[in-house]
């Protein structure tokens, strides 16, 4: 009884150092909390930095199929995912709501006790409604088939793929912080 007590109580405060997030403006993911940072950082108290690694290591090599194409490391310091998520955002085109498939980047950086998330990048998104093939970009673009979030002037042009783009970034590095944090030691 003693355990599950203990065990409940480590997630609860391990989900509450979670509420940390990134919102998305015109120059891109920034801290909800401070929009003067563009990284955030989540508590691990008691893990060694190569303790973090080898569980984020892990636990993001689990998520791919191929893994070796989509993490890059510098072992013990850092892991940069570099990856396309299938349907992960639904965002407008005249009178129909597609699903785009979203290309992006997010970089972990170790230290004892937490880690940092580096400002995530949107590197592209496309979608194909009927045999149109559109893309879109978090600012600017250009062309008949492009979608834009925000226009070059920084003018919010998809309240709808602004707010997808933000609950799909903040719901991966929640996941992610929480499958890295809990995983336990695999001695066997």
């Amino acid at each position: 009884m003693k355990t599950i007590i203990t065990s409940l109580l480590f997630c609860l405060a391990s989900l509450t150092s979670f509420s940390q997030s990134f919102k998305l403006t015109p120059a891109g993911f920034v801290s909800a909390a401070d929009t003067t940072k563009t990284f955030i950082v989540i508590d691990a108290a008691g893990a060694t930095q190569a303790q973090l690694y080898k569980k984020a290591f892990l636990y993001l090599s689990s998520l791919y199929v191929s893994p070796k194409d989509v993490l890059s490391t510098v072992e013990n310091e850092s892991i940069t995912v570099n990856a396309v998520a299938e349907r992960a955002i639904k965002m407008k085109v005249l009178y129909l709501n597609p699903s785009w498939d979203v290309n992006y980047t997010i970089t972990f950086q170790f230290k004892d006790g937490r880690m940092r998330v580096f400002q995530p990048s949107i590197n592209g998104m496309n979608t194909r409604t009927g045999d149109v093939y559109r893309t879109a970009s978090v600012i600017g673009g250009n062309g008949r088939n492009h979608k834009e979030v925000y226009n070059s002037k920084g003018e919010l042009k998809q309240k709808d793929g602004k707010e997808n783009l933000e609950q799909f970034i903040n719901a991966y590095i929640q996941t992610a912080a929480a499958g890295i944090v809990s995983a336990k030691e695999d001695n066997w």
